[in-house]
């Protein structure tokens, strides 16, 4: 168990080897375990095909490294494989082992305009597939996420989709999605059916699909905007687990819609407010339209900026990560940005999950104190980089960093999942102002 307090106030004295008493003054603050349940929301729009397929092709590398049961001592890190085989090997080495289910839902919220008057699967929130959630230690898990992906959440209308007639069932693709390839892994022709709603809401897509994986709803999940009632209760079922992280992947050459936010409104506190109705860590990561805050380019259709606005602060305020999901290549001409690489941040992430202890509150940092099984462990010192970067390497011990808010381990002092993480410290605007240490 894990837990991180803003508030205290001294309740007994110090004595030699033994814990320090407080009479908690705050709230108690759950934090990560080594459970991520990974929902990616897909722009299932025609636009999207080229994106999506690269998904595809790159997921099964990005998937067969985190279930590999082998790893070299090399460390080389020329490929993906490379890079997401050292970070096994780095966790397995301490005994840690990352615990994760794998989920797929769209864009697609008005269902009034798909296939059927009905919600149909990845429509609304209700996750797509079969099955619908894959999870570490399934058995072909990377061809279940990739069928998934391709027969159910991709957007093959008007496309056109190369053959290859000598390609045979079972055998590699060659990294080229062709026409008998789906039809192996879909079934003839069914992956041919398919189209998302012109709205794209993410966010939205998001919120419900959590809605439809726990036992008590939100009140807002009932929401007369949205598609959703007491029908709708665990029609996503064993997706979320009681102490997991979500990690919300949104892959998207388009902005947010969402209809709780009004058109031009780039602040998204609302979806902000409504996710921590679901008492638990959720991070957003955003592979979206390229925006630096001054130029939009590389989209195929009109994106107001407002809509990748939204994306991006809900990316920033959960330390997240968004990457851009077109740019120009060296000719001038707009390209897919390398999906390897989105998947190995989204691996770096995950790896985060293990050591970094996200607070609620920001803290004077100088009233910082944790312990680990009731052993208070010290701060590590600084060997490389610079303080505040995402890069400083520090000695055994924790550091604070600020850019994810968070208390890192380092080396030895990174605490097991079967030990007890607490974190105390006092934040810089709340209560109580004074601690006596």
């Amino acid at each position: 168990m894990h837990r991180l307090f803003p508030g205290l106030l001294l309740a007994g004295a110090l004595s030699c080897n033994n814990y320090v008493l407080f009479n908690l003054a705050g709230y108690e603050q759950a934090s990560f375990s080594n459970e991520a349940d990974i929902l990616f929301i897909i722009d299932n729009s025609a636009s999207m095909v080229e994106e999506t397929t690269a998904l595809a092709l790159e997921f099964d590398v990005f998937i067969d490294a985190l279930t590999s049961v082998e790893s070299g001592s090399a460390q080389v890190t020329e490929t993906l494989t490379d890079a997401v085989g050292n970070y096994l090997a780095y966790t397995q080495e301490r005994g840690r082992y990352l615990d994760y289910n794998l989920a797929i839902t769209t864009t697609s919220v008005d269902f009034t305009r798909g296939p059927t008057k009905g919600i149909d699967a990845g429509e609304a929130g209700l996750l797509l597939g079969d099955p619908t959630v894959v999870s570490k230690g399934d058995e072909g898990l990377d061809e279940l996420f990739a069928s998934n992906l391709l027969c159910d959440a991709a957007n093959w209308e008007g496309v056109d989709v190369p053959t290859d007639p000598d390609y045979e069932c079972d055998t590699d693709n060659g990294g080229v999605i062709t026409q008998q390839y789906l039809d192996c892994v879909c079934g003839f022709g069914e992956w041919e059916d398919g189209g998302g709603a012109g709205d794209e809401e993410p966010l939205e897509a998001a919120f419900l699909a959590l809605c439809r994986a726990v036992d008590d709803p939100p009140a807002e999940c009932y929401d007369p905007l949205s598609p959703f009632s007491e029908g709708d209760e665990l029609s996503n079922p064993g997706f979320l687990r009681e102490e997991s992280t979500v990690v919300v992947v949104i892959v998207s050459d388009e902005g947010d819609n969402s209809r709780r936010l009004a058109q031009g409104d780039e602040d998204p506190t609302v979806y902000l407010d409504l996710f921590e109705d679901f008492d638990r860590p959720i991070r957003f990561v955003t592979i979206g339209p390229n925006w630096d805050g001054e130029t939009l380019s590389c989209t195929s259709t009109s994106v107001p900026t407002w809509t990748v606005e939204r994306l991006q602060t809900m990316t920033e305020a959960t330390g997240g990560f968004y990457n851009v999901i077109s740019e120009a290549g060296a000719g001038g001409e707009c390209e897919t940005t390398d999906f390897a690489q989105h998947l190995q941040d989204l691996g770096a992430l995950l790896g985060d999950l293990q050591t970094a202890f996200q607070l609620q509150s920001i803290p004077d940092v100088t009233t910082i104190r944790v312990w680990v099984d009731g052993e208070e462990i010290s701060s590590g010192e600084l060997i490389d980089g610079e303080y505040g970067q995402s890069d400083a390497v520090y000695s055994d011990g924790w550091s604070y960093d600020p850019g994810q808010n968070a208390v890192v381990f380092w080396g030895s002092a990174i605490p097991d999942y079967n030990q007890d993480v607490e974190i105390y410290y006092r934040p810089l605007d709340g209560r109580p102002r004074d601690l006596p240490f």
